[in-house]
């Protein structure tokens, strides 16, 4: 796939998620990731980890900060 192909299919997939009222990632991490999968430097699998991490070091962060431990 070109990398032409690759950044119109993640423009037309926010397009869709912003128009069905989800909430679009926005960091610079992740649109990093995006541009690097876009050119063919990563893979989507690589995407998809690297962001589940995201996700994860974000929910432990929230947790330290609002979850008291008695």
């Amino acid at each position: 796939m070109s990398i032409e192909a690759r950044r119109a299919l993640i423009a037309k997939a926010f397009t869709r998620v912003r128009q069905a009222g989800c909430p679009v990632e926005e960091s610079r991490e992740f649109e990093g990731w995006l541009g690097q999968w876009a050119r063919g430097d990563i893979d989507i699998r690589t995407l998809r980890q690297r962001y589940v991490e995201l996700l994860r070091s974000r929910d432990a962060a929230w947790r330290e900060r609002h979850v008291s431990v008695d």
